[in-house]
């Protein structure tokens, strides 16, 4: 199918340069919850001490602010001629800072006329993420950066010409374009697509030199992480039917920037809203949940669970399902769609503690579409190298290869390397085999060439 290509926290200031919060002439403070953080926030690590005992009102004198531990923000991105993302900084699927930079401070109401200050104290319930536990070995949290390494300076120029030249004459160096778009990460795709200005475009080249699977696969990363994501919700929804593993997984557990760079970038492609498309090909409380998922506005990922509000959430889903005839969709949808994924993964661990396995509540009370989608939030928020093995082989097991069902997730998944490589340990320790001797197993030529670039 063708893609039609139309083309902070700022740190305190050194001490006594500037008043804090609580002294005279003092600026109201950053990072209350529901207004965005400036642009090139890092999101805090996840390495903090344990959280108070007791949270009280904030002081009215802050001690010396921290004289090292921020870094100016990543340049050159996002590119020239893209829309720009919500100001949370390029989507990196929860990227934590690297390691050293200081967390933000927050817990503040956003200001409100009626409170003469503006600002209402912390929320009941505020902490600070709990201390990093043991992890076995082999183990990489699933978000965030790879391990540092030296940076590799890319030449994109050079990278547009081997595209060109394999691309030009008679027949097509298929190991080149494979030796280039497998080995870039994100920003340097893009930075490749925009600079790509021959035939009519990066796309519409591949999609005219190549054919087949392999060229899904090199059209989907060639895109990029978020256009890639555009273009699988697209491919779910065209013609007659709905691929809904497809559109589930472009669209479920988006963080709020990319959402709206998804929503965006819809409507620039395919000349109509997403929600549009969505409500053509869904219905009832599927669209509902669908339709809810492509305007919400969720809490940032580095924000913490509100305990209280955890055991309000568990509750509420326990009353819609278990404690009454019938089912009470909207109430469950909405929880598992307006919560970040700490607070998700702390309502999924109470209801196991207290009503038993959430998972197997939603299988019993769901089904179809709507179950499914619930599944693969819950499950990512749970473990998520875990759901993505079980859905790698999903894709690859019985009779024939889903592979419009590989490449996607594929594609998706090596975006974060770090995830990736928890991906293939887990795939290895829960199916008792290698992922890359799977998929050579299960594909062929240079659509599999491709693939195993991918996974490198």
């Amino acid at each position: 199918m063708s893609y039609q290509q139309d083309r902070n926290f700022a740190p305190p200031p050194p001490h006594g340069q500037q008043p804090y919060y609580g002294q005279q002439g003092a600026p109201p403070p950053q990072g209350y919850p529901g207004q965005p953080p400036p642009q090139g926030y890092y999101p805090p690590p996840q390495n903090y001490g344990p959280p108070p005992q007791n949270y009280g009102p904030p002081p009215q004198n802050y001690g010396p602010p921290p004289q090292q531990g921020y870094a100016p923000p990543p340049q050159g991105y996002p590119p020239q001629g893209y829309p720009p993302p919500p100001p949370q900084g390029y989507p990196q699927y929860g990227a934590p800072p690297p390691h050293g930079h200081a967390p933000p401070q927050v817990g503040y109401h956003a200001p409100s006329p009626g409170h003469p200050q503006g600002y209402g104290p912390p929320p009941q319930g505020y902490h600070q993420p709990p201390p990093p536990q043991q992890q076995p070995h082999g183990y990489a949290p699933p978000h965030g950066p790879p391990p540092h390494q030296p940076p590799v300076h890319i030449d994109v120029t050079a990278d547009v010409a081997a595209i060109q030249k394999a691309c030009k004459g008679f027949g097509t160096d298929d190991a080149a374009l494979i030796r280039v778009l497998a080995s870039r990460d994100g920003p340097t795709i893009d930075a490749i697509r925009r600079g790509y200005h021959h035939s009519g475009g990066l796309i519409k080249t591949l999609e005219a030199e190549t054919s087949g699977d392999f060229r899904t696969a090199l059209v989907a990363t060639a895109l990029g992480p978020i256009e890639s994501s555009v273009f699988m919700a697209n491919r779910a929804v065209a013609g007659i039917g709905t691929d809904e593993a497809m559109l589930t997984e472009a669209l479920m557990g988006r963080t709020n920037a990319e959402m709206a760079s998804i929503n965006q970038l819809y409507q620039v492609r395919y000349g109509r809203s997403l929600e549009t498309a969505v409500r053509s090909d869904l219905s009832m409380k599927t669209e509902e949940l669908f339709v809810m998922a492509l305007k919400v506005q969720k809490p940032d990922e580095w924000v913490q669970p509100d305990m209280r509000a955890v055991a309000n959430d568990v509750a509420v889903m326990f009353g819609a399902t278990k404690a009454r005839v019938g089912t009470d969709e909207t109430s469950v949808s909405g929880i598992i769609i307006r919560s970040n994924e700490a607070h998700l993964r702390a309502v999924c661990k109470e209801y196991n503690r207290i009503h038993g396995d959430i998972t197997k509540m939603i299988r019993s009370e769901f089904s179809g579409h709507m179950r499914d989608a619930f599944l693969y939030v819950i499950e990512g928020a749970l473990d998520k190298a875990k759901r993505d093995a079980d859905l790698l082989e999903a894709a690859m097991k019985g009779f024939g290869t889903k592979d419009d069902h590989l490449i996607m997730r594929v594609v998706r998944i090596h975006w974060n390397k770090r995830h990736l490589e928890n991906v293939k340990l887990t795939y290895r320790n829960t199916y008792g085999k290698d992922l890359g001797k799977r998929i050579r197993g299960e594909t062929s030529g240079h659509y599999r060439d491709m693939l195993l670039a991918l996974i490198q």
